[in-house]
């Protein structure tokens, strides 16, 4: 497994980064004073309320409240995860992304050839065999009998693999390290000594990853053949459970995407597209996974699955409920959509149209009406036991639930079926809801609530003048005792100190990227962009007094500790010294 990115590359690759340059990459912005302004989006808006700073070089809206800084954009716009963000930035500055050796104290895998690379140039390869080989027109027009235009082909990416076995070594030649790299990949089947093409006469459909990079390859054959379709195996950049078919080209059609539909494969994908529905994804061979879902979470709102009607779809979309119940809160919305017996997407886009197609899909049954319709039809409701029966049956799922306010409302549906009160329903069946990682305030250390910085403690105060006024910690003396400070977000404040003072010239996204992935992150966002209504010599004498007042509570405290400790036993020469001093003091 690859090893963390070292801070120290984080903290160098944002002081080189412009948030600025970054967003105007993927979106318009518009200087307004000191900032940039855009329509937002995160959500729909005609009047603009989404504020870039070059200075503190993070982003705020202040329709939605979405903020962040140009790693946390590029996570939500392009709906990547962390690493591939940072990579992807690192890559546009011209940058190797170095990893610290991983968790097993060994060195992180090294390549000899690079693997997206080799990718890429095979795709490319099975492009031109479609345009220009020497069967490419056998294949057009099998393309084409399926109702496939020039321009979709172009999209996908589609291709098509000779009927060859050497073609890819014919390709790259004779070179032994890119031909096992090339096995490594996929693409060659290495077998007692010999190597031979995986996909021979096969339709060919690229597999790229939420950055585009071709990492695998899905076929199909174009007349009779086993299996019909064949897609590549797991390999180090390929991992099914992680990737989705057509997700890549989702967002390169259309950033706004306002809901997604889960198809079987990439046929299906490729032939909704057909039609104009451009925001089909697919699972690659294997069920629909925790991984999927939240990627697909945080590029649109809703999700819709759509499964056969017959006794395998009904399977599927079983597996996919449990995957999907703990992923639904806030305003994520799940959906079941099933087709008529015999039909699949591709069949009923062409029956009933896109724009009915869609209106099926979007008013399929809820996750939570389906979920009740299975669990009904488990049980005879006209038996005395039928309605125990239920509430046992929804149990495990009732515990799969993570938000509050969905799990009271099916528990409230439930005990209407079943015939007992909620809190009865609740008192027999529930155990308490877990609180979930990261829901304490004190959980991460010094945790900061949400509040006014007119309201906030003297620390809280602090920390908000050091986000807007790096300079300001000049101004604070050497405070060995702060991490002693019996005060909430004192740890917060001495590692804030710590870093401005190591790296002065931090901009404020870079310093709050620190936190990233603590509950502590979307406060210090939001005193960030609070006006302190204070200028820079104001702040100089604020922070001065501040940490004055701070030392003066840490020696009362220091103080009641050495006269609690008098009380039960003898001190230390050093404890009866730093004693006598605070007596002296407090006089």
């Amino acid at each position: 497994m690859a090893g963390r990115i070292p801070k120290s590359f984080i903290d160098d690759l944002m002081s080189q980064t412009d948030i600025v340059e970054v967003i105007e990459r993927r979106i318009t912005l518009k200087k307004a004073g000191k900032n940039y302004q855009a329509c937002c989006p995160f959500h729909n808006e005609k009047t603009p309320s989404f504020s870039v700073s070059p200075d503190k070089q993070f982003y705020y809206c202040f329709g939605c409240g979405a903020n962040g800084n140009a790693i946390s954009f590029i996570m939500e716009y392009d709906g990547l995860e962390f690493v591939d963000a940072i990579e992807d930035i690192a890559h546009a500055q011209g940058l190797e992304v170095p990893r610290e050796a991983s968790s097993a104290n060994k060195p992180e895998r090294q390549w000899e050839h690079d693997y997206y690379q080799l990718m890429e140039k095979v795709a490319r390869y099975y492009q031109q065999q479609l345009k220009a080989g020497k069967q490419g027109e056998r294949v057009i027009t099998y393309l084409k009998d399926r109702g496939l235009s020039g321009e979709i082909a172009r999209d996908f990416g589609l291709g098509f693999a000779p009927d060859e076995w050497h073609s890819l070594q014919a390709l790259f030649g004779h070179d032994q390290s890119i031909n096992k790299a090339l096995v490594n990949c996929g693409m060659l089947i290495e077998k007692d000594s010999n190597r031979y093409d995986r996909f021979r006469d096969r339709v060919m459909f690229p597999i790229r990853d939420r950055r585009g990079r071709v990492i695998a390859f899905g076929g199909r054959v174009i007349d009779k053949g086993e299996p019909k379709y064949l897609n590549s195996p797991e390999t180090d950049i390929f991992h099914k459970s992680r990737e989705l078919y057509g997700l890549y080209e989702m967002r390169q059609f259309n950033r706004k995407v306002d809901w997604a539909v889960v198809v079987e494969g990439y046929m299906d994908v490729v032939s909704l597209a057909q039609f104009g529905v451009r925001n089909a994804v697919a699972t690659l061979g294997t069920a629909t996974s925790s991984t999927h879902i939240q990627q697909l979470f945080r590029v649109c709102s809703k999700i819709v699955f759509c499964f056969d009607g017959d006794r395998a779809g009904r399977d599927a979309a079983l597996r996919a409920l449990s995957h999907s119940i703990p992923q639904i809160k806030d305003n994520r919305e799940i959906r079941f959509m099933f087709l008529p017996d015999g039909e699949d997407p591709d069949t009923q886009v062409r029956q009933v149209g896109a724009e009915v197609f869609c209106e099926e899909a979007q008013n399929a049954p809820s996750l939570f009406d389906f979920l009740m319709e299975h669990l009904k039809s488990q049980v005879d409701m006209d038996s005395f036991e039928g309605p125990g029966k239920l509430a046992n049956l929804a149990k495990p799922f009732i515990d799969l639930m993570t938000d509050a306010i969905h799990r009271e409302r099916f528990i409230q549906q439930l005990s209407l079926q079943v015939g007992l009160s909620e809190q009865k329903l609740n008192a027999l069946l529930l155990d308490p809801p877990k609180q979930q990682s990261g829901d304490s305030p004190k959980q991460q250390s010094g945790g900061i609530p949400l509040t006014q910085t007119s309201q906030l403690t003297p620390i809280r105060r602090a920390i908000a003048l050091l986000l807007h006024y790096g300079e300001l910690v000049n101004q604070i003396p050497e405070c060995p005792w702060l991490s002693q400070l019996n005060q909430p977000g004192n740890e917060i404040l001495k590692t804030m100190i710590e870093i401005l003072r190591s790296n002065p010239n931090i901009s404020v996204g870079a310093l709050i990227e620190h936190w990233r992935g603590t509950n502590v992150q979307p406060h210090l966002l939001k005193l960030a962009n609070e006006d302190l209504m204070l200028p820079l010599a104001g702040a100089q004498q604020e922070i001065i007094d501040i940490f004055t007042r701070l030392e003066k509570s840490f020696k009362e405290q220091r103080f009641d500790e050495l006269q609690q400790k008098v009380q039960r036993g003898p001190l230390s020469p050093d404890e009866k010294r730093e004693y006598q001093t605070l007596l002296i003091e407090s006089k």
